[in-house]
């Protein structure tokens, strides 16, 4: 049973704008898109979908870009960070309130 294609010619992801359809390659779309910096590729539909391929590679080339991936935290694991550091603060309060008595 084969799926259909969607039709993303036009349509802009991030930085890539998808100009045409370039085949089928086991059972993946493939579109010709250009890039805002002038650069043409052949992306995958499911990737540009997805919003995994926004651009050629120039936009990780950015220096503020690579500085905000090395920091971003996945949500997930920003609550657990927040805890750390509550249950650290509560700690080092219990122990100053125990020298304060001894």
């Amino acid at each position: 049973m084969a799926g259909t294609i969607i039709d993303l010619a036009g349509c802009r992801f991030g930085r890539l704008v998808v100009k045409e359809f370039e085949r089928i390659r086991n059972r993946h779309a493939y579109w010709h898109c250009s890039c805002d910096c002038g650069a043409v590729i052949v992306a995958r539909g499911s990737r540009l979908r997805g919003g995994r391929q926004v651009s050629c590679g120039c936009w990780r080339a950015n220096p503020e870009v690579r500085r905000q991936a090395r920091t971003r935290v996945a949500p997930s694991r920003r609550k657990a960070i927040a805890e750390m550091g509550s249950r650290a603060l509560r700690l080092k309060a219990a122990a100053a309130r125990i020298e304060r008595l001894e």
